[in-house]
């Protein structure tokens, strides 16, 4: 396989979309298979272990990663609040409901989960 062919495959897709997030507009991109993976295997391992400090890390941290600007470029962590932070404003029905807009958009279009 040529470099230039290898290079194009592993170029992800700029999946930037507005959406609104703890009552703030902002634009989410897609994760990566490897991303969400990872996200379900800490998951379990906070689950096994009955962490839910740990899981709720993992999922404000997953709500950071997805946040990107209006063209899909990564957003300067400077700009954003920690996970630590994230926690600490908002309740357990807000972290769930960003988790799961930033999953849907991951798995398909938030347009197309809107409408099931």
């Amino acid at each position: 396989m040529s470099q230039s062919l290898k290079t194009a495959l592993l170029q992800p897709a700029n999946t930037a979309v507005a959406h609104t997030l703890f009552g703030v507009a902002v634009h989410i991109r897609r994760l990566s298979v490897r991303e969400l993976m990872d996200y379900d295997d800490g998951l379990g391992k906070a689950r096994d272990e009955n962490d839910q400090n740990a899981a709720s890390l993992l999922g404000a941290t997953l709500i950071l990663s997805a946040l990107v600007d209006e063209h899909g470029k990564a957003l300067p962590a400077a700009s954003l609040p920690t996970a630590e932070d994230l926690l600490s404003a908002h309740d357990n029905a807000a972290l769930f409901e960003a988790i799961r807009a930033v999953q849907r958009h991951s798995y398909g279009t938030l347009e197309d989960a809107e409408k099931n």
